[in-house]
């Protein structure tokens, strides 16, 4: 109680080193004036008690522009002060007035205290406590020990405080509550300006609503327009998903939230972490967005996976609040220790465990650099399961030694084992390779050119071991020499190792020479999100096609 009293002067008296320039001048332009007894039932008079007259019954008086009224008084004639007992009231103006049990007022310095089940009400706001202070000369009320204010839905609580009904602002101090049919609030220090409606609030602050909660060190909150500002680090949160970032803006009423510089947002349900500089999330259409330095990483246990993008977008089930996809546009790069791509647009399809790559995509896993007009990729257990390609499909590998080994078809469907290719597809209507092939020791035998209309291969440690073709099969074994340099590269071969991301940093590289640009509809632009909260995420006709037993036609 003590420290609370110390804590409640030490605030005060900053306050008044404020005010008191404009209070010696009120002073000094103010002259003393006589207190006024309008009326009373009974009066007595009693010089044993030092002049003091004794007031019973409706007693009125007044003060300058003020009015007090109570069931009983002792005036003070020459101190021009009175104490004033039950159903105490004084109107100070036309909004402000104040009630107790018990009140101490001094004429000449214009200064009351009000004792027991003391009410000040302005206006529609009512301040309820057990000891108040009133400056008339300030213009200034004061509480040094709890209080209740209350303001149309809204119910503040503090520890200490002041008014000052000129400004029509509330200064709360300590233990300071705020609860609304909207939101709770909770704060260490909190102004109030009734005539404008905003809150600011300094110290560690939570907000709590319905749909999130937020937390600050420092800001402010629009009452009407339900908006809230907060900086220095803020902290917003719901039962899945969690944001940070130096500075947070919240329109509730549209369920947006602006966060600035550094901003991190994480879903647990998915263990996915979006970043950038600058974040938007729409909660009524299941949306958030990141850009500038936009990147996310997927941390589901094991190797995490960073994708970059000039903006992100995350789509969530708005009853779950959970993630459902991730959506890169625009120079999309993403690194995994044994996964790596590019690409124009990206869709990370997350209770599937898909990768859609779209415009250009070119996938690396281990040696192999992966291409085609569309690529899906299916993960398990953070580590790869299959790959699709779909359209001019083209798989190259270095060999060991010199030269490349290609496969190249209409659609490549690659199944992984252990980060590995094991097993590959090649579907469509013509089917070629090109390979260095070697013995066990590594010894050169010979470069093997085939084609057909289709085509699997067998898999061992990244070398073949069996190629099957079928349909139209034409295979030539040539030495090294027999076969020019021109002719030991498929048709559209291009090889970009130095597009390839080295690391998690790497990502954010520009390789613009092979990034084709996308057209951008208007349901792409972050300024007006799609209202479309789902995409689809059934890829049947994608699913990888697993040849039955054949007999080998090499």
């Amino acid at each position: 109680m003590m420290k609370g009293k110390v804590l409640f002067i030490v605030s005060l008296f900053l306050l008044l080193s404020q005010l008191v320039v404009a209070q010696e001048q009120d002073t000094v332009q103010r002259k003393k004036t006589r207190i006024n007894i309008l009326h009373y039932d009974i009066a007595t008079y009693s010089k044993s008690m030092g002049d003091v007259q004794r007031l019973i019954g409706h007693v009125k008086m007044r003060h300058d522009s003020a009015y007090f009224f109570c069931d009983s008084a002792y005036y003070y004639q020459e101190n021009n002060s009175f104490d004033a007992y039950q159903n105490v009231h004084i109107i100070v103006n036309d909004s402000v007035e104040v009630f107790s049990d018990l009140l101490n007022y001094d004429g000449d310095t214009r200064f009351a205290e009000f004792h027991n089940n003391v009410h000040l009400r302005d206006d529609s706001t009512n301040l309820y406590t057990e000891y108040l202070t009133y400056d008339r000369n300030l213009h200034l009320a004061c509480y040094p020990d709890s209080a209740i204010t209350i303001r149309g839905d809204k119910t503040l609580k503090s520890r200490y405080g002041y008014y000052r009904d000129r400004l029509k602002e509330f200064s709360f101090f300590k233990n300071v509550e705020v609860y609304s049919p909207k939101y709770q609030l909770y704060t260490d220090t909190l102004y109030y300006n009734t005539g404008i409606e905003k809150m600011w609030f300094q110290g560690p602050t939570t907000i709590i609503n319905k749909e999130n909660v937020l937390e600050g060190k420092h800001g402010y909150y629009l009452v009407n327009e339900d908006h809230v500002y907060l900086d220095q680090r803020p902290f917003m949160h719901n039962e899945t998903q969690l944001m940070w970032s130096d500075s947070i803006f919240y329109d509730r009423n549209r369920g947006v939230a602006q966060a600035y510089s550094q901003v991190d947002m994480i879903d647990t349900s998915y263990k996915v972490v979006m970043r950038g500089d600058y974040v938007e999330m729409w909660e009524n259409k299941g949306l958030s967005f990141a850009t500038d330095s936009a990147y996310a990483i997927s941390y589901d246990g094991g190797d995490s996976l960073y994708i970059h993008g000039d903006t992100l977008f995350m789509y969530f089930d708005k009853q779950k609040e959970e993630a459902k996809k991730l959506i890169a546009r625009r120079h999309v790069r993403f690194f995994k220790s044994d996964l790596q791509g590019k690409c124009d647009t990206l869709t990370y399809l997350m209770e599937d465990s898909i990768i859609r790559m779209r415009v250009s995509p070119i996938l690396w896993a281990e040696d192999s650099q992966m291409s085609g007009t569309d690529i899906d990729i299916k993960i398990k257990e953070s580590t790869v399961e299959w790959v699709l390609q779909k359209g001019n499909a083209f798989i190259i590998s270095q060999d060991t030694i010199e030269g490349f080994n290609q496969i190249k078809g209409k659609d490549i469907t690659s199944l992984f084992k252990d980060g590995d290719i094991h097993h590959v597809n090649v579907d469509g209507d013509q089917a070629e390779t090109i390979y260095w092939i070697r013995d066990d020791d590594g010894g050169f035998i010979g470069i093997d050119v085939s084609k057909s209309e289709t085509m699997v291969i067998e898999m061992e440690k990244q070398n073949v071991s069996i190629i099957k073709s079928y349909k139209g099969i034409d295979e030539t074994m040539y030495p090294k020499e027999d076969l020019s340099e021109s002719s030991r590269y498929l048709q559209g071969f291009k090889w970009h190792e130095e597009a390839r991301p080295k690391d998690k940093d790497d990502i954010f590289r520009r390789i613009e020479a092979e990034m084709p640009q996308a057209e951008v509809t208007p349901k792409e632009m972050p300024i007006e999100p799609s209202t479309e909260a789902t995409e689809e995420t059934v890829i049947k006709e994608k699913q990888p096609k697993r040849h039955r037993a054949k007999k080998d036609n090499n």
